[in-house]
């Protein structure tokens, strides 16, 4: 992968984790506030979040097999040019 298209992946993705992570600071904050606890422990929540995205993924898949239709191209780069690698 060029650098450049390193590039611009690293911030596709650090903006929605910055939001994420800025959300999670919020609502801990309000938790604080609140003086209340959080109501999973964070293994258990991110055990949820895997699990989540997993079986999103899983069924997809399964959805695709059974309809017999060919996995989605990977989103092209920005620019509309596709990313080689």
């Amino acid at each position: 992968m060029s650098p450049v298209s390193t590039s611009v992946a690293a911030r596709a993705f650090l903006r929605p984790a910055a939001l994420s992570f800025t959300a999670g600071l919020l609502m801990g904050a309000v938790y604080w506030a609140l003086d209340i606890t959080s109501p999973a422990p964070p293994l258990i929540g991110l055990t949820g979040l895997a699990g989540i995205v997993l079986g999103e993924r899983a069924a997809t898949a399964v959805r695709n097999r059974l309809t017999r239709r060919p996995a989605a191209p990977p989103p092209a780069a920005e620019g509309g040019r596709p990313r080689v690698s």
